[in-house]
């Protein structure tokens, strides 16, 4: 009893252990309820927490739903269970991808967040993951996701990161952002490109590997703004109309070892 009592102190009320049993039972039924009777939450937007683990699925979920205003979240096992009628529409605003422990490097994490998009195109996806190192946070928006969020993070901060992701927002972890480790950010090429800045030779770099203006910034540490400006004057003195054309003239810079003069 004094067990009880002690853990009713330092739980909060829906997972104590009077309430755990209902919580897993509703959040495995809530699903199946809302196909069954043919309303899947009216007109709300949703967000789908895919998770294969059925007690963090059910808790997170449970979590999720009680901190997101105005948004329905489905948690489901996996991108296959995702309504085709819902996949179709556009009421999702989100999927949410509990890795737990596994890493992004991954062949199945990839092949899983691949999965994700396809079936959801154009679907903000994020990531809740165990690990909040630097390489995999990195490798996560490698994979085209918009949100990293650490499961160290407090739940009101998380339930944030996961609303700026419906809205069209990038979350990633503080400490990621303001770490100077080199794993973060791509080491400077060792030499300058004649006729560009220092600054514009690491973004012709990213442009070469296929990166996104976002993750750009990203991995410099710029506003997306500035990527743009500076891609901008790129363009301009390769006489380019577009990025395709930037990394087609620039293609011999790095893996030849050769330089480009622009005119």
């Amino acid at each position: 009893m004094q067990v009880l009592k002690d853990t009713e102190k330092e739980y909060p009320s829906w997972i104590r252990p009077a309430a755990l049993g209902a919580l897993l039972r509703d959040g495995a039924d809530h699903l199946a309820r809302g196909r069954a009777s043919g309303d899947l939450s009216g007109d709300m937007q949703i967000v789908i927490y895919l998770d294969p683990r059925a007690f963090t699925r059910d808790c997170v979920g449970r979590l999720l739903q009680a901190s997101l205003s105005g948004y329905a979240v489905w948690p489901l096992p996996d991108p296959e269970r995702i309504d085709a009628g819902l996949a179709a529409g556009d009421r999702i605003r989100a999927a949410i991808i509990n890795t737990g422990t596994a890493r992004m490097s991954s062949p199945a994490t990839a092949d899983l967040v691949s999965r994700v998009k396809e079936t959801l195109p154009g679907v903000p996806v994020a990531i809740l993951s165990d690990y909040e190192d630097r390489d995999n946070v990195r490798q996560a928006f490698n994979l085209g996701v918009q949100g990293y969020i650490p499961t160290s993070l407090a739940s009101p901060v998380a339930a944030g990161a996961v609303s700026l992701v419906c809205v069209g927002g990038t979350f990633a972890p503080a400490n990621v952002l303001l770490s100077e480790g080199p794993s973060l950010r791509s080491p400077p090429p060792k030499r300058l490109i004649e006729g560009f800045t220092q600054r514009q030779t690491q973004i012709l770099d990213c442009l070469r590997r296929g990166m996104s203006n976002r993750l750009i910034a990203f991995e410099l540490a710029m506003c997306e703004s500035t990527v743009k400006v500076h891609i901008r004057n790129i363009m301009k003195k390769l006489d380019a109309s577009n990025r395709t054309q930037v990394v087609y003239l620039t293609r011999g810079l790095f893996e030849d070892n050769r330089q480009f003069q622009p005119a």
